[in-house]
């Protein structure tokens, strides 16, 4: 494992974002440094852990998440840097939205990797307000989001998106993803009906009754609100406390393939509570929390990425193994390589 090539990692792929300035590029990689060091979301922090004068680093981070970059450019290309530094050959979408404390909602598209979720794009609101939620709506959110993440990927990669039912109980979004060549596998409300293929009606979430059942079948979904062809997974794990009912328009999946959509609330811890202290961030205006999102998605990149490469060179700790017997890493991927880089800078 090349400790230097990863610690350059930020600089190199940066180079590859065209339309972005060099001090775009190498403001990006100063901060997200000083992300990493700071274990913090605070500009005051982060700019003190910088080199140079900590009060000229903290005027330069403000000018940064105050100039009006082009987001769905940037959207794009840090997609493609992703793809390629995970030599990745189909991916997996994640689609939830995160609350910053009753200040913004953060609607975030992210791959899921190794138990985890890059974020790829994402777009930034105040919470709990529907006068200031965007214009376009939820699904005009997430479809925007999505096509400027397939401007990233080679259009011959196989994609599928995940939802949970407060985002995936939408036509229109199904609709958005399959005009985009890809898959979906979604969750739906206990409300959600299937017309098979008989012509019966059933209520989904119902035709599984108790934990160890399964029912699948195919039909249209959304009687009154378009009627789009579809199969259905109903599940319930044996230790699990209640059924999932899915909604597909890939007729290969079993529909256990949707535990993957989890892995992106770890990813909000991380950025949260495990790692950057999100919440403490003290901007007032969504762009430019949109913009510091920037970083701190960078720097938490850059850090699984290296947890990675200590996995694969057999330089972390040995995995526990679960009463079934299989194993489980003793820390994610992303504390792997904070904990390394820290290490590095330890006195």
């Amino acid at each position: 494992m090349n400790q230097r090539k990863l610690y350059q990692w930020i600089g190199k792929v940066s180079k590859e974002w065209t339309g972005f300035s060099r001090h775009f590029q190498t403001n990006v990689t100063r901060f997200s440094v000083g992300i990493a060091l700071s274990h913090s979301s605070h500009i005051r922090r982060i700019a003190g852990c910088v080199s140079g004068k900590a009060a000229s680093q903290r005027r330069r981070l403000q000018r940064f998440v105050a100039t009006s970059w082009d987001m769905q450019t940037f959207f794009s290309q840090w997609t493609a840097s992703v793809v390629r530094s995970l030599k990745l050959k189909s991916i997996v979408l994640v689609v939830d939205e995160t609350k910053l404390k009753a200040r913004f909602g953060v609607m975030v598209v992210g791959v899921a990797y190794e138990g985890r979720c890059i974020p790829l794009a994402w777009r930034v609101y105040r919470a709990n307000s529907r006068a200031d939620y965007p214009s376009e709506g939820q699904v005009g959110v997430i479809v925007s989001l999505l096509k400027a993440i397939a401007a990233g990927i080679p259009t011959s990669m196989s994609v599928r998106v995940l939802a949970d039912r407060a985002i995936g109980t939408s036509p229109a979004l199904m609709r958005g993803i399959m005009d985009l060549n890809w898959t979906f596998l979604f969750r739906v409300t206990r409300q959600s009906k299937l017309i098979q293929t008989d012509g019966q009606e059933v209520t989904i979430y119902d035709q599984v009754t108790q934990a160890g059942e399964q029912f699948v079948a195919s039909g249209l979904v959304f009687k009154n609100r378009g009627r789009i062809p579809a199969h259905v997974r109903v599940l319930w794990g044996e230790e699990a406390q209640e059924r999932w009912a899915l909604v597909t328009n890939d007729p290969q999946l079993t529909g256990w393939e949707y535990a993957k959509r989890m892995w992106i609330e770890e990813a909000f811890r991380d950025l949260k509570s495990h790692g950057w202290q999100l919440e403490q961030a003290q901007f007032t205006c969504p762009q430019r929390m949109e913009r510091f999102w920037i970083l701190l998605v960078v720097a938490y990149t850059w850090l699984l990425l290296w947890g990675l490469a200590l996995t694969r060179a057999g330089q972390t700790l040995a995995p526990k193994r679960r009463p079934q017997g299989d194993p489980i890493r003793r820390w994610s991927l992303f504390r792997e390589g904070w904990l390394a880089f820290l290490r590095l800078h330890s006195p």
